[in-house]
């Protein structure tokens, strides 16, 4: 199994039919999807809740962590994805990895929450929420 760094990983939105990189993410995480389970546990059940799985899966989500600029052009185009999620949203994205290996996969910008604090940058969390399974490399 290759170890690699996280340098060179890059988050992509599709702007204008063109693949453009978040400028300055600091971190990503996901997607992670996960299978669906109910509590089939019941009066007779062991001391262990019986998770059963639905038969259906989450696509999950991207979310991660950013320098934030409100005057950037594709933070705007976070932002805009919020306003009008039933025009802007689920948006094409890919994260390349290091290796220019590429996960891609379909979502709307859930949150865009900006934080500062005393000596620090201004930074600002993101979700991305997906729509559909993503794309894993093979």
């Amino acid at each position: 199994m290759a170890k690699m760094t996280s340098k060179g990983t890059r988050l992509q939105k599709s702007i204008a039919s063109t693949f453009t990189t978040i400028a300055y993410v600091r971190s990503t995480n996901g997607p992670g999807p996960e299978t669906q389970f109910f509590d089939g546990t019941d009066l007779n059940s062991e001391h262990l809740e019986d998770g059963e799985p639905t038969g259906q899966s989450a696509p999950g989500e991207v979310s991660g962590e950013l320098f934030y600029d409100p005057a950037n052009a594709q933070v705007q185009s976070m932002l805009d994805e919020i306003d009008d999620p039933a025009t802007n949203g689920k948006s094409s994205w890919k994260i390349i990895w290091p290796n220019d290996d590429e996960t891609a996969f379909t979502g709307t910008v859930r949150t865009v929450n900006p934080k500062a604090s005393v000596g620090e940058a201004l930074l600002a969390d993101f979700t991305i929420k997906l729509s559909a399974m993503a794309t894993f490399p093979s």
